[in-house]
């Protein structure tokens, strides 16, 4: 899918959280969306994927602008992403098996395709062996794959990531990181967090402050050092 954003702006109440942000996502970009807390991060994320509408500006889905669409065919081309939270958003009376066949069910995926696509999205985030493990009885970082599983179960041609390494010790981390760059390859990634993290060198970067879009380009690790510099 073809995603852009023609001068978003996005305001939560009189508070003005997005503004004025351009960005051509074109299929296949695997990009870092960078900021600090408050920065904007999420909500353009969630803007991308149509769950927050622009006050003024637009998203548009392969050129078609998300708020001319019908609540049915929003809800149709969102299958085409997947939503990867900051909190893992398990559901905790459900097995990891059954949390990845969630999304499968909800689109009426026959049983047998839903079970063996559940089965090779595991496989793919090295979770087989806690498939009836309920997420109680996970670590932070099997949590976080069993929630890149759920995303990627309706074989999504968009991944976006909120923050996937939140709380996670640097072992850990690099683990996630090796699964995001392992499931992606030939689909667009987007992965938000606060810096950049050294184990996913991704080509494209995207800084946002204040809610403005500063930077669009190739990594820029001077970038971040002015933006501590900018930023107290």
């Amino acid at each position: 899918m073809d995603l852009r954003a023609e001068a978003l702006t996005v305001r939560h109440g009189a508070r003005t959280v997005l503004s004025d942000v351009r960005c051509a996502l074109p299929p296949g970009t695997q990009a870092l969306l960078l900021g600090r807390s408050g920065a904007g991060k999420t909500t353009l994320l969630k803007s991308l994927a149509g769950l927050v509408p622009a006050f003024r500006g637009q998203v548009l889905w392969d050129g078609q602008d998300v708020a001319r669409l019908s609540s049915a065919a929003r809800r149709e081309r969102q299958a085409s992403f997947g939503m990867v939270f900051q909190t893992d958003a398990l559901f905790d009376s459900m097995t990891v098996r059954q949390n990845v066949l969630l999304p499968l069910v909800r689109r009426h995926v026959p049983e047998r395709e839903a079970e063996a696509r559940a089965d090779d999205v595991l496989r793919a985030v090295g979770l087989q062996d806690a498939a009836d493990t309920l997420p109680e009885r996970l670590s932070g970082g099997m949590k976080k794959r069993a929630g890149i599983g759920r995303a990627l179960a309706a074989r999504p041609s968009v991944l976006l990531a909120d923050d996937p390494f939140a709380g996670l010790d640097p072992g850990t981390a690099r683990q996630v990181a090796r699964v995001l760059l392992e499931v992606s390859r030939g689909g667009t990634l987007i992965v938000a967090a606060p810096e950049a993290p050294l184990d996913l060198p991704l080509p494209r970067w995207l800084y946002l402050r204040g809610g403005r879009l500063v930077y669009d380009g190739p990594p820029a690790p001077e970038l971040e050092r002015e933006q501590d510099e900018v930023l107290p």
